[in-house]
């Protein structure tokens, strides 16, 4: 039987570096907007909560269906609130309504990731009979070639180590990208984790489907990779 899935969309309203951009339009949709879209689109995704101090964040959110608001108090809009405290009283208020076996938290951050990209994550927490999927990407560019500068003596070490292999060459890292993140219910409220020991898997996106916006500068280059992507 196909397990259901209630996605859980964050917005906080305050933002330093970017101010209001869950609600910025980007490409002629508010930023929140991209993730309802590829929710819309899921074929496993049956309700989804969207979770804001921000009112036009939730006012966006009532024009999808099976979407459902939930302003977050203040405690929890502050920087210092925890991503699982935000998840966890959303999971709380989602239960009173409805029923779901897996919890898929989608930051409205990653307008590019598309309902495939939720599919397939989810084909794979199926596949593995996990716990929970958290998505990843390959490094643009390898740690092998970071290094810390607090000190003169750390970066004496780091050149130090330096070979000449090219960077094609080197081993491929893979980070986290924040697009998707599933979790077993029953695990999330056991353990009040997103992150598990054990039956966890990386859920492997492409770069393009990857951006976080963050900055000014990921927000340019998301409407880019946007125009692009409506173009062909």
């Amino acid at each position: 039987m196909k397990p259901k899935v209630l996605a859980i969309v964050p917005a906080r309203a305050g933002s330093k570096r970017l101010p209001q951009k869950n609600i910025k339009l980007l490409n002629g949709l508010p930023l929140i907007a991209h993730t309802f879209e590829a929710i819309k689109d899921s074929k496993y995704i049956s309700a989804t909560i969207a979770t804001s101090d921000c009112s036009e964040a939730l006012n966006i959110s009532t024009q999808y269906t099976n979407t459902y608001p939930l302003n977050r108090p203040t405690e929890l809009a502050s920087d210092t609130a925890t991503t699982v405290d935000v998840v966890l009283h959303a999971v709380e208020y989602a239960k009173q309504f409805e029923e779901f076996d897996i919890v898929c938290l989608l930051q409205p951050t990653s307008p590019l990731r598309t309902a495939q990209d939720i599919d397939n994550a989810i084909a794979l927490y199926i596949d593995k009979q996990a716990k929970g999927v958290v998505s990843m990407t390959k490094c643009e560019h390898s740690p092998l070639w970071a290094t810390r500068l607090d000190t003169p003596a750390e970066f004496k070490e780091f050149i130090k180590g330096l070979t000449n292999a090219r960077s094609q060459d080197l081993k491929e890292f893979y980070q986290l990208n924040g697009a998707i993140y599933l979790v077993d219910k029953v695990t999330l409220l056991n353990t009040k984790k997103i992150f598990l020991d054990d039956d966890y898997y990386p859920f492997i996106m492409t770069i393009e489907n990857s951006v976080d916006i963050d900055t000014r500068l990921d927000f340019k280059f998301a409407e880019v990779l946007l125009r692009e992507k409506y173009a062909k």
